[in-house]
């Protein structure tokens, strides 16, 4: 399968979010690995609905001018995705004789996107200060003509 190349913000988001994808395809590599063949490219097919809807977003929204959330929206767009689309994913693996370890990898999943979320919250802070401080200096030179 041909990975779709992904829409970042920035190279702090490109990092964390690259990382929780290869964290959370670990985990479902695990988790499906006692499952009837093809879970795991079931579970990859799904991704690449992630992939293109977050790079949809990317191209419509975020380039909008009036952010109004559009860049916060976004960074946590994935992680958000991820989270929901995996415990969904597992949830329907789950059965009588597999449950102790569905949880295990549950709690895994929401380690790993809680810790990404936590890390893109800091690289959000980081990019709306760079943008305000960008607008206060257009403004500043406007003002000077």
């Amino acid at each position: 399968m041909k990975k779709k190349d992904l829409l970042y913000l920035n190279i702090g988001h490109q990092v964390i979010v690259e990382k929780l994808l290869k964290d959370v395809k670990a985990i479902m590599y695990f988790a499906t690995e006692e499952q009837i063949s093809g879970k795991y490219k079931d579970f990859l097919n799904i991704l690449e609905s992630v992939y293109l809807y977050s790079n949809n977003f990317h191209e419509t929204t975020l380039k909008m001018e009036n952010d109004n959330g559009g860049m916060a929206e976004f960074i946590f767009l994935i992680p958000n995705m991820l989270f929901y689309t995996s415990i969904g994913f597992l949830t329907a693996l789950k059965n009588d004789d597999n449950a102790k370890y569905i949880n295990e990898y549950l709690e895994g999943i929401g380690n790993c996107c809680e810790n990404a979320t936590s890390e893109l919250a800091d690289v959000l802070i980081d990019a709306t200060d760079e943008k305000k401080l960008l607008e206060d200096m257009i403004e500043s030179e406007t003002i000077k003509n």
